[in-house]
């Protein structure tokens, strides 16, 4: 009988402690949750910033054309494009098949701009990394 007895206390020593580790997963995963939906608002704040920068960029472009200042024009447009492609590159792939890491989808670094936009478009691209690491 003693054996049966010592049984049954093993058995609730292991049901406590399988207790503790769900209460402690519930709890990550709370705070998983609660982190994923702060980097979601983030992500959607800084989408609303990135709509007003366009539209103020398209409005300068349309001053800049009615000025004829079509060589800064084509700059904005290069930087447009670099922006553009380094959002798809970023967040298309997570569409398609959640769960890819930058390794998985290595992408290509963006194209030199003579004027020095390029450098604008790499440290936007690191900033996307960033915040995926994050997330």
């Amino acid at each position: 009988m003693s054996g049966s007895i010592a049984s049954y206390d093993q058995l609730v020593r292991q049901v406590e402690a399988l207790k503790k580790e769900n209460s402690h997963l519930r709890r990550e995963l709370e705070d998983n949750s609660n982190h994923l939906s702060k980097l979601e608002n983030e992500t959607s704040d800084m989408k609303e910033v990135l709509k007003h920068l366009q539209g103020k960029l398209e409005q300068e472009a349309r001053v800049m054309v009615s000025s004829g200042q079509t060589e800064v024009l084509d700059q904005l447009k290069a930087l447009q494009m670099d922006i553009s492609s380094l959002y798809n590159l970023k967040f298309a792939p997570e569409v398609a098949g959640v769960g890819r890491s930058a390794e998985d989808n290595p992408a290509p670094a963006p194209a030199p701009h003579r004027d020095g936009t390029g450098d604008l478009g790499r440290a936007t691209f690191r900033m996307l990394e960033e915040l995926d690491r994050e997330r």
